[in-house]
């Protein structure tokens, strides 16, 4: 480092500008996303008939589609950049698909 001159930046490359309040999913992704899932299931408990077996599906099915939303929302598909999140992929994909597919070629010199 002696015969280096000059300023040195140091760019940090995990950066992201929202706070992950649990496993990385945010709190506004926890308060509009998981809060409803989870109010919705415990009205769907609450509703009769109150069997313990039909309650104990009820409950099963409620983990089950609460723990694949979690894992979707907490999953970082690129080991190395953990700011990059599978919902930005599926987005950056669907825009990549979505774009205007019109190549133009130019006309072979003869």
């Amino acid at each position: 480092m002696a015969d280096y001159k000059g300023k040195k930046f140091i760019y940090p490359e995990n950066v992201e500008s929202s706070y992950g309040v649990f496993l990385g999913i945010t709190l506004k992704e926890l308060l509009v996303i998981i809060l409803p899932i989870s109010a919705i299931g415990v009205m769907l408990l609450a509703l009769p008939p109150r069997n313990v077996w039909l309650m104990l599906v009820k409950f099963t099915l409620l983990i089950l589609v609460l723990v694949v939303v979690v894992a979707f929302l907490a999953s970082r598909p690129v080991a190395s950049r953990k700011n990059i999140r599978y919902q930005t992929i599926l987005k950056l994909k669907g825009a990549y698909a979505k774009r205007q597919k019109r190549f133009f070629i130019a006309e072979k010199k003869k």
